[in-house]
């Protein structure tokens, strides 16, 4: 049987992640029952799998680090391996990303460009590059806040199918800097806007200067309700902060929709270093802010009770995700059950999104 044949008949495999990994890391005896697959035709979704990518990135780190604020692409070799013995090999360029976290981290999150590295998948024809999301220190608490951030993209894909789906990452670094040292850590990897748009048949939108009479308004409500509920204060739709803009079939007046993204900044996710900007007069981001704008008590309502409908599968996605240990996960239920409780006071809740509405 030939190779092609071979690696066909694993089922869902998934061909956008693709690396080249050096030999050593393996015994000689595993060495002689791998299979190398240069490429691969397949139709596989990457987002459509709950299992984590076991990957492996070989490159030089130390340089990474020192060259990161220049925001230039590097040589990366990767390696995507789908079980013990096949794996797809491919060689690509990434370069770091972000804004604090490119300052802060060890290893900072970072765009892998796949342009050139002949991905022959259907769902990836149009995408150049992907964003990457690294565990950005070599501890476990960073391990966690990756899991953490990972798992408030799967509770919006609960409450919007316009939304970015990501894929689970384990990865392996080995540094080429630093005599082929060897590291691991969780990533994830976000789907890119272009494939958001194709399954919701929508249009990317890059001008920055819609107005917000354009967007919609329930839309708009909920992505601000569900910020609040995570504890998010690190975005801005006015700004184009962690916000993407789609425009949907059929948009015109009211038409465009706000898709967010990262979360590290949330008080779900709870990393040490996120603090919240001092105009908002709040010490945490534990603490909730509402950032959305003001609207008639009927309309909060209407959104509160449009994200309360999935509380149940909310929770149920944390509570099953394997990768988190239960300490974290009860910390997440706890943080959500909060404001679950909150939406249920009617007197409450109104009063304090009018309190800070723009």
């Amino acid at each position: 049987m030939s190779p092609t044949k071979r690696v066909s008949g694993i089922s869902m495999l998934i061909i956008s992640i693709l690396l080249i990994s050096p030999l050593f890391l393996y015994s000689q005896d595993e060495q002689a029952n791998i299979l190398h697959v240069d490429t691969i035709d397949t139709s596989a979704d990457i987002f459509d799998d709950a299992e984590p990518m076991r990957i492996t990135l070989t490159f030089d780190i130390k340089r990474y680090q020192r060259e990161k604020s220049k925001g230039e692409y590097m040589p990366v070799h990767f390696l995507y391996q789908f079980n013990d013995s096949v794996y797809l090999e491919k060689e690509m360029r990434l370069k770091a990303r972000g804004n604090f976290r490119r300052s802060y981290c060890s290893l900072a999150p970072f765009w892998l460009n796949i342009r050139k590295a002949d991905v022959e998948n259907k769902n990836l024809e149009d995408t150049k590059r992907m964003k990457v999301v690294t565990n950005c220190r070599n501890s476990e608490a960073y391990d966690d806040y990756v899991l953490r951030e990972y798992l408030c993209y799967k509770i919006y894909n609960v409450i919007s199918p316009v939304s970015f789906r990501v894929r689970l990452l384990k990865m392996r670094y080995v540094d080429t800097g630093r005599k082929n040292k060897v590291t691991e850590g969780w990533a994830f990897m976000i789907e890119p806007e272009e494939m958001v748009a194709v399954r919701n048949e929508a249009l990317v939108v890059e001008k920055d200067d819609l107005a917000m009479a354009l967007m919609k308004p329930a839309q708009l409500d909920m992505v601000a309700l569900f910020m609040y509920m995570i504890g998010n204060p690190d975005f801005s739709i006015t700004g184009r902060h962690n916000v993407k803009i789609l425009g949907m079939p059929g948009f015109g007046s009211e038409g465009y929709t706000v898709v967010p993204y990262d979360f590290d900044y949330s008080g779900l996710v709870n990393a040490s270093y996120a603090v919240p900007s001092d105009n908002l007069g709040i010490s945490s981001v534990r603490e909730r802010y509402f950032l959305g704008l003001c609207r008639s008590d009927d309309a909060f309502m209407a959104a509160i009770e449009n994200i309360n409908q999935h509380r149940e599968e909310i929770l149920r996605v944390i509570r099953e995700f394997k990768y988190l240990d239960e300490k974290n996960k009860q910390d997440m239920i706890d943080y959500l059950g909060e404001y679950f409780a909150l939406t249920n006071q009617y007197d409450l809740i109104v009063p304090m999104l009018n309190q800070t509405c723009r």
